[in-house]
């Protein structure tokens, strides 16, 4: 019904258009000079009343009809009031007024006065009509509610909600204010390569796309640092890029398979420079962007004014999970640690990953003031120095606000020898099937065989710090175009089946059916029920776990963890409507705790077990019982 009632209004739009072009007015006019925004007239009004001004923008609402009407025009700053007289314009412009429409854009010249109601004006004496809006904009917008199209059609997010811009605005003073803040302390900006032959730098998957003319594959970039180091080793001592990295991975309120990303290298300073360096980076930024250096973020104050907190990960695992490292040696017993506080490290995991592990499960989500989490186990850092006093760990921290990180650091790795060691011991680990493990880049060991000062990286998510600086909860709303998944008409042609493609159940196995009786007492004590879903994300670090919050029909919301992310996007399961066993007794998860579990339907395809979360006509309510 909606889509017709917008093609009828379309119809009459463009029934419209074709009136003023007939009438002798272009409905997508020239250029047009302004002379004032409204924002302008606004604060300049004492100086401007009686005076002429003209201003451009777009009609948010027409109001009042026969020989007078007031129109609110919106431009880049703000709104402003028009007030258009048949008596000032004259029959043959004023008649073309019933030819607008709201998103209509138009440019008006008048004179700056005050109305009886004592808002500020622009009296029309002349009117250029530029543009036709054919698609009438939402009479109501829903804020969150239509959270997944505003993110779709962002242009339209900015027309109906100008308080969305501030959070573009201040991203762009923000990145300005970096780049000053740098370039004032002797660095450097350079740009290095989009497309690698080989993806390093960082534990992450790769897109991968194809050179035609060369006929190889390459590597969108996954991270900044090996050709930034190249420059430290041409004798380039501070450098530094802003720009887009992109990784093959999930998709959450907290990550975007491509994001901006700060990278910055200092030749004769180390982790300890770069603590230095970062802390007050952000302070300055802050101060400069917002008045202070401290935010309010999603109901807690936060203040980035240095000095920044400093813990080892030792220290911040025993403060917070209990465990004391300086007792356990060897890996059998950090595993047995592990487990002691309900984690479950895989089998041959090493004592520096079961560190690793328990400071993501136990101790990330309590650093919510701004601190630096220092000397990292040498097994997840094989870019870093090693530290001199003990091999088994580096000069690395990491910088966490609300439980996030916001920067990574080190004293950089400068022994090729080394470096080749831990490169070779990546690959075997790529060899096991971790896709993450960095390849051996041999021109980056070329170069530094040429021999790279003693050098301080930093690495700083610009998405996340733009997120505390806006209180944005997600980083969609701090990205203009986060990627989402096309919508059916928005794609090429694809077989049919919900944008699926099309299956061929020659490949198809399911499992034999049942033999033997199940005893019915039992089952029927499985309570299953229609659950709707609010809200779905990827579980961190979980490579096969969706968190989703249920509406079951209770007062209360529930929490179910999935293990289907290999098969569904977060964002199109919202609003589905599905199946779960409500009352399971509560199980934790990758340090979350799953009440209960949603049903899918389980086949093998061409030899790959398939898993589709069962899902129900929309019609049917939360907390109905299935018989």
């Amino acid at each position: 019904m909606a889509e017709l009632e917008n093609s009828e209004q379309m119809q009459v739009r463009l029934d419209k258009a074709a009136q003023l072009q007939a009438a002798g007015i272009d409905p997508y006019g020239e250029s047009f000079v302004r002379t004032h925004t409204s924002t302008e007239i606004l604060n300049r009004f004492e100086e401007l009343e009686g005076s002429q001004a003209t201003v451009a923008g777009r009609i948010m609402a027409i109001r009042g009809h026969g020989k007078a009407c007031f129109i609110v025009l919106a431009d880049k700053e703000g709104q402003i009031q028009l007030y258009v007289k048949l008596d000032e314009l004259g029959e043959e412009a004023f008649a073309q007024v019933k030819l607008w429409d709201i998103g209509d854009i138009i440019g008006v010249t008048g004179e700056v006065f005050r109305t009886q109601r004592g808002e500020i004006s622009v009296k029309a004496q002349k009117v250029t009509f530029l543009t036709k809006c054919l698609r009438p904009l939402p009479e109501k917008w829903h804020g969150l509610t239509d959270v997944e199209l505003r993110y779709r059609q962002r242009y339209l997010d900015l027309i109906v909600n100008p308080q969305v811009k501030n959070a573009f605005v201040i991203r762009s003073k923000m990145i300005s204010a970096i780049r000053a803040f740098l370039d004032g302390r002797d660095f450097l900006e350079v740009e290095t390569p989009t497309l690698h032959n080989i993806a390093g730098g960082a534990a992450a998957r790769p897109f991968i796309t194809h050179h035609n003319a060369l006929n190889i594959d390459l590597y969108m970039r996954i991270a900044l640092e090996l050709h930034l180091k190249r420059l430290i080793v041409g004798g380039m001592e501070r450098v530094y890029e802003i720009g887009r990295v992109f990784r093959n991975e999930g998709i959450s309120i907290r990550h975007n398979p491509e994001f901006t990303l700060l990278e910055l290298y200092q030749a004769y300073s180390d982790y300890q420079g770069m603590m230095e360096l970062l802390e007050n980076m952000v302070s300055t930024v802050a101060k400069q962007v917002l008045g202070s250096d401290t935010v309010q973020y999603q109901g807690t104050e936060i203040s980035f004014a240095p000095p920044w907190r400093r813990l080892t990960m030792f220290e911040a695992i025993r403060q917070y999970a209990g465990v004391d490292f300086d007792q356990i040696a060897d890996d059998a017993a950090a595993r047995e640690a592990a487990q002691s506080i309900g984690l479950h490290p895989e089998a041959d995991m090493s004592r520096g990953n079961v560190i690793n592990l328990i400071f993501e499960e136990k101790v990330e989500e309590h650093l919510v003031e701004p601190t630096f989490i220092l000397d990292y186990p040498i097994e997840i850092s094989p870019l870093v120095k090693r530290k001199s006093d003990d091999p088994d760990f580096v000069y690395r921290f990491e910088a966490f606000v609300y439980g996030r990180e916001l920067a990574n650091a080190y004293s950089e790795l400068n022994d090729p020898i080394d470096q080749r060691q831990r490169f070779e011991k990546q690959m075997e680990q790529r060899a096991k099937g971790d896709e993450e493990a960095n390849e051996t880049d041999e021109d980056f060991l070329r170069a530094l065989e040429y021999g790279m000062p003693p050098t301080g990286g930093l690495g700083v998510g610009i998405d996340r710090l733009v997120m505390y600086f806006t209180d944005a909860p997600s980083i969609r709303d701090v990205i203009l175009f986060p990627t989402l998944k096309p919508l059916a008409g928005d794609r090429k042609a694809k077989p049919a089946g919900d944008g699926k493609a099309a299956i061929d159940f020659s490949k198809v196995a399911v499992e034999p059916l049942f033999q033997d009786f199940v005893d019915f007492e039992t089952f029927s004590k499985s309570d299953f029920r229609v659950v709707k879903v609010l809200s779905c994300e990827e579980v961190p670090k979980s490579k096969k776990l969706l968190k989703f919050v249920l509406d079951d029909g209770t007062p209360e919301k529930r929490v179910i963890l999935s293990g289907i992310k290999e098969f569904y996007a977060p964002d199109d399961l919202v609003g589905k409507t599905c199946v779960a066993i409500v009352n399971l007794p509560p199980r934790k998860m990758m340090g979350i705790e799953s009440n209960g579990m949603l049903i899918s339907a389980v086949n093998e395809y061409d030899g790959k077990e398939m898993l589709n979360l069962l899902m129900l006509d929309d019609s049917i309510p939360a907390g109905a019982k299935l018989y």
